[in-house]
């Protein structure tokens, strides 16, 4: 009688609590995605940096993927009539020494359409193409490399490295009444030079500015400018988008519902990188034990997370183990703090060093990884995840294959490799460069990424991390541009107090938490025939599962058993004393 009422109990508390313990947004879309326009992205194949010029292309091809799909091809290739059948043409002549086709120069100056040109050397431009600075209205003149540390743009100042500052193309508008100056660089002591400039359908960038970019760099400046250039009529977003990060196997689930529970109170939504075992083989914090347990091994903890989903939260797979094998990679091959899917060092002053893929590094051992992800998922009970975050933002352009098969989004920065705007799979992995995204893009391997523009919150004296006034300030300057994204992640064993700190503010600033498939939605499906894009369809599947009666249902058993077990405990605690008298009578 007693076993009956305790599982009648059990199942009735469940039954009454747990369905009200969040609330499951299932809405995968809030407007329809606009059409995509095409854009021909040409990059240098001549001069000494043409490599490095060739990859700052890939990137911002990969910036134009927010509105358009990009076909990428190089400049001395270039053929009259090539920028037929694109809205738009760009134009990335970032080295020195490069040869312009006659058929380029006549197409992106009198051609119809927009044309972007990117080109620290105007001179060049301006001497292949005579009469160009009477179109145009500017002139331009010699370069100096005088220090513009800013790059002033609708108002705001975004910084430029001082590294960026060797050589500065400078120009002279002739002409005001032809020219828009869109930025203006500007030094120390107050002079100032026209860092973009507009005259008709031509915009002229003055350097590549994918060198040196950082979350309040002049980088910022051109996505916008390019936004707005393939897409004028575009509405205007402020979304802020929050990331717990870094939930292992062996997180403690208490703190987690902690964290929850302040989340709640925020009443916003979120996501939660999760990776599914816990693996330590030196037993550097276990005394050369070896450790290694699974999610399915922690049950409570899985229980937190599915509270997680069931509130709203989207589940992101955060890799498998978070580490790499039985090698420092680059710390003790411990979960959550080394790499998984890319080889790294440590520098001279503690830094991680990346050094390129592992040496075992292929796409069938990436793609059993994953599998056995999924699986581990399905047995801790968790819905099938649709996005993936790679450790510490670095994976070998294999392993980011294998992710694409399987993910529709990720939610990360990313490295891009030499070798990759020919679409040849033989990539340099000597050359490659981190790229943060400042909204949602198609990149030109197809893959839908969406934006971490703040990094992360980190307590004062923390080597990786951010102060909580540099992400604000961050996110405020980020108002003036059109797609304004706070994109942060914060790990999940810091104080929840910092958490409803920053959340407050950056809903101060009017910044609005979505959830990732409502950012991910601005991505159209690349279908031709249309229809709900393949983000949409996975979020969709997701949310349905955690709404089901057999996610509910996988709590509710777990409590019985539990109930079941504690009260075996207890018989067995108070038969065992009587059993114990009796035999000694």
């Amino acid at each position: 009688m007693l076993i009956r009422l305790t599982i009648l109990l059990t199942a009735l508390w469940g039954a009454l609590v747990y369905p009200l313990h969040g609330e499951i947004n299932a809405e995968t879309e809030t407007l329809a995605a606009p059409q995509r326009s095409s854009v021909l992205v040409l990059y240098p194949d001549e001069g000494e940096d043409r490599a490095l010029g060739e990859l700052h292309a890939v990137n911002i091809a990969n910036l134009a993927g927010r509105h358009a799909e990009a076909a990428l091809a190089a400049i001395s290739d270039y053929q009259p009539n090539d920028r037929d059948g694109h809205d738009a043409l760009i134009v990335v002549n970032s080295t020195y020494g490069q040869s312009l086709p006659a058929a380029l120069i006549d197409d992106a100056i009198n051609g119809e359409g927009t044309t972007m040109w990117i080109q620290p050397d105007p001179a060049s431009l301006q001497a292949a193409a005579p009469g160009l600075a009477a179109q145009v209205g500017w002139l331009a003149e010699a370069a100096t490399t005088k220090a513009f540390d800013d790059v002033v743009y609708r108002g705001e100042h975004f910084t430029r490295n001082p590294l960026s500052t060797d050589r500065v193309a400078e120009v002279r508008i002739t002409d005001p009444e032809r020219v828009e100056v869109l930025a203006q660089m500007q030094a120390a002591d107050g002079e100032t030079a026209p860092w973009a400039l507009r005259s008709g359908g031509l915009t002229w960038i003055s350097e590549s500015p994918m060198a040196y970019a950082s979350e309040d760099d002049r980088y910022l400046v051109f996505a916008d400018i390019l936004s707005r250039t393939l897409a004028p009529d575009a509405p205007e977003v402020r979304q802020a988008l929050m990331r717990i990060e870094d939930i292992g196997p062996n997180a403690d689930p208490e703190h987690i519902q902690t964290l929850l529970a302040a989340i709640e109170a925020l009443d916003v939504p979120f996501a939660a990188t999760v990776y599914d075992t816990f693996a330590d083989p030196a037993g550097h914090y276990s005394n050369g034990r070896e450790r290694r347990f699974s999610l399915n091994e922690r049950p409570y903890l899985a229980s937190a997370l599915r509270d997680m989903a069931r509130a709203g939260g989207t589940l992101i797979m955060h890799g498998q183990t978070h580490q790499h094998g039985d090698i420092p990679n680059p710390n003790f091959g411990v979960s959550g703090s080394d790499y998984e899917f890319f080889r790294v060092g440590l520098d001279a002053d503690g830094g991680f060093d990346l050094l390129g893929p592992l040496s075992e590094d292929d796409g069938a051992m990436w793609d059993d990884r994953l599998d056995l992800a999924f699986a581990n998922w399905d047995m801790a009970g968790l819905p099938r995840p649709w996005m993936f975050t790679s450790p510490h933002y670095a994976a070998s352009p294999s392993a980011y294959r294998s992710m694409g098969e399987r993910f529709p989004a990720r939610l990360e920065r990313v490295l891009y490799f030499g070798g990759e705007a020919s679409g040849d799979r033989d990539v340099d992995p000597a050359l490659f460069s981190e790229q943060f995204f400042p909204y949602p893009v198609r990149d030109i391997r197809g893959d839908v990424i969406l934006p971490e523009t703040l990094g992360n919150w980190a307590p004062e004296g923390s080597v990786h991390g951010r102060s909580m006034e540099a992400m604000l300030e961050t996110a405020r300057r980020n108002l003036v541009l059109r797609d304004s994204y706070a994109s942060f992640f914060f790990h999940w064993y810091l104080d929840p107090a910092r958490l409803t700190e920053l959340t407050r503010s950056l809903q101060a600033m009017g910044y609005e938490f979505v959830s990732p498939h409502v950012a991910a939605a601005v991505i159209p499906t690349r279908s031709p025939l249309g229809g709900s894009s393949e983000t949409t369809r996975a979020s969709r599947a997701y949310w349905t599962e955690v709404g089901s009666p057999a996610f509910w249902l996988r709590d509710q058993i777990e409590l019985i058993i539990l109930a079941l077990v504690l009260l075996a405990h207890l018989v067995v605690f108070s038969l065992g004393p009587k059993h114990r008298r009796a035999r000694a009578g």
